[in-house]
């Protein structure tokens, strides 16, 4: 008797136990190991500022949470955050044997007074449960924490591509009058996607306050899989810093730097050198961010990275121009480089001769200064 009972103890010890872990996170196709960024919205309870989010949820680079914001660069730590007002919290995602959810943090370390619920709700604005912080933190009774207990918080996150293509994936709090339809086309995604991501039947099933996976489109860009941040993944109106901080990348679907294009370049991650006040990580100096291309033979140019020049001679059709880039393709950081690389696309300019007066800002300067030489040449010569 007294055996069958230790049975059954540990049977329902296990069924519980796995209970538990089917519940953290989200659902990850993998039963591999692999881990990748993520972002979460945090919506604030109640009014504070974003140093206190850096270190609510142990955030070490300050101009991520920026970036994830598209927050300018020169914003402060004392940055107020009203109540309600929701902010994209970057951090890394470990998908394992099915289940993913923040890799290692954050840790939150209990104050007198608090309980799970405490924190999941009133701290961390219901992005956890009581449940999930007890099952990853092998809390037997949720009412028994001890102050200055350090609690690891399982964020919920996912590394699965969607439909063939990569995504970062972001934790929503589903707002109350909100539904599926209305949450797909905020997103662009698709209603389908998100109920086979979020394990939902039907779209009745969604329910408010709860925490959706909605995958978020990305830049595409040129970086190598041996670039030490490969894939480098930013969906719209965001932007990061990589390479060390030498490089700056953007993800505009607006097209907002090549708004003088007919059809702009959407979709396709912009990198430029980061702008003198980001401070250099882990290098002495930035490496040269310079592509090199030669318009004819033993005529070079100097392109930087980001800036683009035009070729009109390379076609005969009005209006259309040879356009070179210089694009961002990776970093090693052993070797301390930067990677860029000339990219040759034809775009057609707006008007006949729209083209000259975009090349960059080194062509332009000098076509200026021949011609100015040319009239100062043909005027001393008529004058003598």
């Amino acid at each position: 008797m007294l055996l069958s009972k230790f049975l059954f103890c540990i049977l329902l010890f296990f069924v519980l136990t796995f209970s538990s872990a089917e519940s953290l996170g989200f659902t990850c196709k993998s039963n591999t190991t692999s881990k990748c960024k993520s972002l979460a919205g945090y919506v604030s309870p109640n009014a504070t500022t974003l140093s206190s989010i850096v270190s609510l949820f142990g955030i070490t680079d300050f101009n991520s949470l920026l970036g994830a914001n598209n927050l300018p660069i020169r914003t402060k730590p004392s940055r107020s955050v009203a109540a309600k007002e929701t902010i994209k919290i970057p951090f890394t995602c470990s998908c394992n044997n099915g289940t993913g959810i923040s890799d290692k943090g954050p840790i939150y370390k209990v104050q007198s007074g608090e309980s799970l619920y405490h924190i999941a709700t009133d701290l961390f604005g219901f992005l956890v449960t009581t449940d999930e912080i007890a099952a990853v933190n092998n809390i037997s009774n949720p009412d028994l924490i001890d102050v200055d207990q350090l609690l690891r918080i399982p964020l919920p996150c996912n590394c699965d591509d969607v439909d063939g293509n990569r995504v970062l994936h972001y934790a929503y709090k589903v707002s109350p009058n909100k539904s599926l339809e209305m949450i797909a086309k905020e997103f662009g995604a698709t209603e389908e996607s998100l109920l086979i991501l979020n394990n939902l039947t039907d779209a009745k099933q969604l329910e408010a306050e709860s925490i959706l996976d909605v995958p978020l489109r990305v830049c595409t860009s040129m970086i190598r899989n041996t670039s030490a941040d490969y894939p480098l993944l930013l969906p719209n109106g965001t932007y990061t810093f990589t390479a060390n901080n030498c490089v700056k990348c953007s993800c505009d679907s607006s097209g907002k730097y090549w708004e003088t294009f007919l059809e702009p370049k959407n979709w396709t991650l912009y990198c430029e050198p980061s702008p003198p006040e980001v401070k250099v990580r882990n290098w002495k100096e930035c490496p040269t961010t310079t592509c090199v291309k030669e318009i004819e033979p033993g005529n070079n140019w100097g392109v930087q990275l980001g800036m683009s020049i035009f070729d009109s001679r390379c076609s005969d059709v009005e209006g259309k121009h040879n356009e070179w880039s210089c694009a961002y393709t990776g970093y090693n950081s052993r070797r301390q480089t930067v990677s860029v690389y000339m990219v040759n696309e034809t775009r057609c300019i707006r008007g006949p001769s729209s083209g000259s007066s975009k090349m960059s800002t080194q062509s332009s300067n000098l076509v200026s200064f021949l011609i100015n030489f040319g009239l100062l040449l043909c005027s001393a010569l008529i004058s003598s």
